[in-house]
This record gives structure tokens, sequence and C-alpha cells, in this order.
């Protein structure tokens, strides 16, 4: 529902700006763990538990309707593979 002066949904532009708040942290850490070249990690379990934990709140969101919410979820499932991928790299060619 719009505000009655501006013809915007609040709740929604603080929602995107959560995303992109989420964006620029999970980016920059990404990117940190590239340069440094990083070879350590989270366990396994752990990843896993993300991975999996991201997976059903993206799909609880698509289900619910959530444009912001499947969004952020799904970026931080991509950052989880990506973190992941980036790690595994990270062991085998530097």
């Amino acid at each position: 529902m719009a505000n009655a002066i501006l013809p915007v949904d609040i709740p929604e532009i603080i929602g995107w700006g959560a995303v992109l708040a989420l964006f620029v942290t999970m980016a920059g850490q990404a990117w940190k763990q590239w340069r440094d070249r990083v070879k350590h990690g989270i366990s396994k379990l752990f990843f896993l538990g993300q991975v999996t934990a991201s997976t059903l709140f993206l799909v609880y969101s698509a289900i619910k309707g959530d444009v912001v919410f499947v969004v952020g979820n799904a970026m931080v499932l991509l950052a989880a593979i990506t973190g992941g991928a980036i790690l595994l790299w990270n062991r085998r060619h530097r």
C-alpha cells in the first residue's frame, strides 16, 4: 500500500535497502576471500546447513510471493555457493 503523500511503498523501500546492504556486504566478503587467497573456511556441515536453509527460505519466499525476500534469499544462497567455490579454488590452485 502506497503512502498517501509519497507515491512509494516505504516498507518495500526498506526491504530493498536491506537486500542492497546484504549484497554489498556479501560481495565485499567474497572479494576479500578471493583477494587474500583464503584457504580455510567454515566446516562442511555448516556449509551444507547454510545452503539447505537458504534454499528452503528461497522456496518459502517464492511460495509466499514476496519478491524482496526471494531476491534476498537467492543472493544469500548464491553467496554461500560462491564462497564455497572460491574456497575450493583457493585450496586447489593457490
